[in-house]
């Protein structure tokens, strides 16, 4: 007889309890590894497609780059289609990017640039000229 699915039970509730997650706040939510938290996700999307999870949606990655979120629902269906990954997602996600860090670089500029100096001014002072 196999053994119970205690990890995908665990998993299940904790979506039904709080509602949609993803796999991170899933794991952070039953105090259970990542790892194990992913295993679980994907082998049971694989072996049971569209019966114990599904992806309801697609949340963007937030503080850093990469393709988008899956937030999985404990409900059975079909999954959230994947946005698609083109160029004008590319330039939102470098617009986005550039938007949070210009005051950023602007302050490191304005700190590495120094005073505009003449090559030629320490060659002679000025009194000595003729």
């Amino acid at each position: 007889m196999p053994s119970p699915p205690v990890v995908r039970d665990a998993i299940t509730h904790a979506l039904r309890e709080l509602g949609p997650m993803s796999a991170l706040e899933i794991a952070e939510a039953t105090g259970l590894p990542r790892g194990k938290v992913n295993a679980s996700l994907t082998n049971a999307r694989a072996n049971h497609p569209g019966k114990f999870f599904r992806i309801s949606r697609w949340q963007l990655q937030v503080g850093r780059k990469g393709r988008e979120t899956p937030i999985y629902a404990a409900a059975p269906g079909k999954d959230a289609e994947r946005p698609a990954f083109d160029e004008a997602h590319r330039k939102a996600a470098n617009q986005r990017n550039y938007r949070a860090n210009r005051a950023r670089w602007a302050a490191q500029r304005k700190r590495r640039a120094g005073v505009a100096t003449s090559p030629w001014a320490g060659l002679i002072p000025m009194e000595t000229r003729p």
